[in-house]
């Protein structure tokens, strides 16, 4: 080979890289599995946020139809109670008379009390920025014990979810307890037609024409009915007051910004006002005689304490 070949040929060889097993190999295999791992978190991440949204989503949902569906409890017995709000003497029979046949909605209504699972006896939701990182910080790095509320707070706020039931429940037991009076009140009607309540005397003589069966039951229903009435009203009106708040403490509102928040509740009518007030006690000597027990037992019977908790 001719020396300008050589010089040539040497000339080419130092013009080729020395090798880098760093850049040729290591870093395109780590770039790609750090890639790969990449695109795996980012897929559990979304995914993950995906699924708090749609959680959210069903808890807001839950709350939200709970709160329609009181409204819609309350609204029908307002309407029911107006029928009779006007009653101001507390005679038994002459109360039973005056609370007429009701023709409005009584339909039970369905509640699922399990949908109400996101409850938490404390809030756990939508704190502020450095409430939330106090609350970090101390329970969570200082390990210090969450304070829950006692069982007896809990049991008589809305956090308890039996409370929301049981007014539910209520419910529907005044809606068979008007369906049951309504078909009493027919026969009642039968046996009092021209009968002046307002003249001495026509009371008793038309519990004797009714016969203490139906004369007591139909007084019984009927006080049972206004009592329980008043109560649920009354439950009916601080639960759609005070629920929104709770429920919102435990569902994260920020991750559905889009739905805005769960109503709100107000009602100044003069009329509702009146309405939510309960009516006239009976005096209960004149019923235990009228359904055959005693006046104590009478007061037990027709009385429904609220969910307040004793002092």
């Amino acid at each position: 080979m001719s020396p300008d070949a050589i010089l040539l040929a040497k000339a080419i060889s130092s013009l080729q890289p020395s090798p880098d097993y760093l850049k040729d190999y290591v870093f395109p295999i780590a770039l790609a599995f750090f890639a790969a791992l990449l695109g795996g978190w980012s897929a559990v991440y979304i995914n993950r946020k995906q699924d708090l949204k749609n959680i959210t989503k069903d808890n807001f949902i839950a709350a939200n139809q709970t709160i329609i569906l009181a409204h819609e409890c309350l609204n029908n017995l307002v309407a029911i109670k107006s029928e009779y709000k006007d009653i101001t003497y507390n005679e038994p029979l002459y109360r039973a008379f005056r609370f007429p046949t009701m023709i409005s909605k009584t339909e039970n209504v369905k509640f699922n009390a399990s949908t109400l699972y996101f409850i938490r006896t404390i809030p756990t939701a939508n704190k502020a920025f450095f409430e939330k990182l106090a609350w970090n910080f101390k329970h969570r790095i200082l390990r210090i014990k969450i304070l829950s509320p006692s069982t007896d707070d809990t049991m008589y706020s809305w956090r308890n979810v039996v409370r929301i039931s049981s007014m539910f429940s209520n419910y529907n037991q005044i809606m068979e307890m008007l369906s049951l009076r309504n078909g009493l009140n027919e026969q009642v009607k039968e046996f009092s037609k021209g009968v002046d309540l307002s003249t001495p005397g026509a009371a008793e003589q038309l519990a004797n024409t009714l016969g203490d069966r139906l004369c007591g039951g139909f007084i019984d229903v009927t006080e049972v009915t206004i009592a329980l009435i008043d109560h649920v009203i009354i439950e009916l009106h601080k639960f759609m007051i005070e629920f929104a708040a709770i429920a919102s403490s435990n569902i994260e509102l920020n991750r559905i910004k889009e739905w805005g928040g769960l109503p709100t509740y107000t009602n100044q009518q003069p009329l509702f006002l009146k309405i939510l007030k309960p009516i006239v006690k009976p005096d209960y000597k004149i019923l235990a005689q009228y359904i055959g027990i005693s006046e104590k037992e009478a007061l037990a019977r027709y009385t429904y304490k609220d969910w307040v908790k004793p002092s």
